[in-house]
């Protein structure tokens, strides 16, 4: 357990996006099922990395970090229809978990997928369904883990409802590319997410691998192997991360994040137009973005797509003139933390006014904050998010949980603090 008691300040300077998770996740996993030796540069150290390295370390993967670069030599990864039982530990990642399941399906592996926090709760209906039409035997206790798979992936078009997450087609879209034959994906509802599914196919393309999108569904050449030519890649920054710094120059200071991709599929670089619709001041450079504080104005956004973002946007709405709407919300309740219930906590804890339905959360416009206890439940999100409130709250702000920042952002007090901030974390 940690606190972290936060004085008011202002953020002023530069600081370096950490790696992109959903970028560095794919790469990992993509590099594991090539069997190659290969250089991986700029990945962070947080739990969520962890748990995909650990899991690839258990199919036999072996992966040496040095500062910043992964060294990875896969040419022992486990093959087809190996008979060994595996235990794997997702840890709290749900893109480790939801990505590994449909792969390890097609590679006929025998597995037993554990989970700690909330992510044995997560759901898994659309593998609990699929898996079983195609060959794999699913066997699950009362939560979605333990969940024990066996058998394997068989078959020539697959179709997966991808409403609650596009985490299952980021998985079933690499699993397919290992199997042998010509296979298809449909998607029998609309795509939640497609920013994500659109970094998966950047990285297989990188890997060698071209789907094909027709209309709803993709198309995958059997024929196709995955294979890194030059046995490097680098890791984009992440947007998710850099939003809060961005956020925190918008309400009162003046930030920049350098090692921004402006062309990357991650959709979370809507952060630029969110701020953009607030009225902040922005400077979008080749590989870097400015905000300063100017004044903001309330505006109704849409978060269909980038979920993440939210509870840093409805904390940013607060110091906003009028209300801010931002809907397509749904799918928050899944995350870490219930963040429809966690979001408006953390605002109202702080002395704001917010409340939420099932698919929209309102926040009133204010323009300060007097400051507050804060419970994080256990969300690397709502303690980020907090952390950037608590710059303009009249009194100390204390959050709880705040080492939940490890799960995505180990650094994040220490650049929060080296652009000024005054953050005290406390170990307990």
């Amino acid at each position: 357990m940690s606190t972290a008691i936060i004085r008011k300040s202002v953020l002023v300077g530069s600081v370096q996006a950490v790696s992109s998770k959903s970028v560095a996740h794919r790469v990992m996993i993509c590099a594991a099922l090539s069997r190659c030796k290969c250089r991986i540069n700029n990945v962070c150290d947080s739990n969520d990395m962890d748990a995909t390295i650990g899991c690839l370390e258990v199919l036999g993967a072996k992966f040496q970090r040095e500062g910043k670069t992964l060294f990875l030599d896969a040419t022992n990864f486990v093959r087809e229809n190996e008979k060994r039982h595996f235990t794997l530990n997702c840890k709290e990642s749900g893109t480790t978990l939801r990505v590994i399941i449909p792969i390890c399906a097609a590679l006929g592996l025998h597995v037993t997928f554990v989970g700690e926090g909330r992510l044995p709760y997560r759901p898994l209906d659309e593998y609990l369904e699929l898996l079983p039409k195609h060959g794999v035997k699913c066997e699950k206790g009362e939560n979605f883990l333990p969940l024990t798979i066996s058998g394997k992936l068989v078959g020539e078009v697959f179709e997966i409802s991808p409403k609650i997450s596009s985490q299952y087609v980021t998985g079933l879209l690499l699993a397919l590319s290992i199997l042998k034959n010509d296979t298809e994906l449909r998607l029998s509802s609309a795509l939640v997410g497609s920013q994500y599914v659109d970094i998966t196919l950047d990285v297989m393309k990188k890997f060698s691998v071209n789907v094909v999108k027709k209309d709803n569904s993709y198309l995958i050449n059997g024929s196709d192997t995955l294979s890194l030519s030059d046995n490097e890649i680098t890791v984009e920054g992440d947007w998710s991360q850099a939003a809060f710094f961005l956020c925190a120059g918008a309400i009162n200071g003046d930030v920049t994040v350098t090692g921004l991709d402006i062309n990357s599929s991650q959709g979370d670089k809507a952060i630029v137009d969110i701020l953009a619709s607030f009225g902040a001041d922005i400077t979008v450079g080749e590989n870097s973005v400015r905000v300063k504080k100017s004044a903001l104005k309330g505006a109704d956004i849409d978060a269909t797509d980038t979920p993440d973002l939210v509870p840093v946007v409805a904390l940013t709405s607060v110091f906003c003139e009028g209300d801010t709407n931002i809907y397509g919300v749904s799918r928050l309740k899944f995350k870490e933390s219930d963040r429809l219930l966690s979001t408006k906590e953390m605002i109202v804890s702080l002395g704001g006014e917010c409340s939420y339905t099932d698919d929209c959360i309102t926040i009133k416009g204010q323009g300060y904050l007097s400051g507050g206890k804060v419970n994080a439940y256990n969300d690397h999100r709502i303690v980020m998010a907090s952390s950037v409130g608590a710059l303009e709250c009249e009194n100390d702000t204390t959050i709880n949980e705040a080492h939940a920042v490890n799960k995505s952002y180990t650094d994040f007090f220490f650049d929060y603090n080296s652009l000024g901030g005054k953050a005290d974390v406390i170990m307990g």
